[in-house]
């Protein structure tokens, strides 16, 4: 009964069900790392002309502190910050629509 069952079910795709990953990074966290480069770079290089050295601690520590707040659920964290509708009542009187007889 057991290698019958071993027979019927087959393994099609194993990477179904994963998180997708760029090696050890996994891809929800390549934007934003992407952005911390840019930004490290541009605060480093151009603004304070520091060397490629500082460039590399300070886009490590951008990187890696992001990895630690926002960890493998990313929208856990930014969704904290997405601006929730305000609904407001209006001014409009309310008209009935269909005429209640009480006979």
């Amino acid at each position: 009964m057991t290698q019958q069952r071993q027979q019927v079910f087959r393994v099609v795709n194993q990477s179904l069900g994963q998180q997708p990953s760029l090696g050890p990074i996994p891809a929800n966290l390549l934007a934003p790392s992407g952005l911390i480069l840019v930004l490290a770079y541009f605060l480093t290089q151009v603004l304070l002309r520091l060397g490629f050295t500082a460039f590399m601690v300070v886009s490590a520590w951008g990187i890696s502190s992001w990895w630690i707040v926002v960890g493998e659920k990313t929208w856990k964290f930014t969704n904290k910050f997405v601006a929730v509708p305000d609904w407001k009542r209006s001014h409009i009187p309310y008209i009935r629509y269909l005429n209640r007889y009480d006979d």
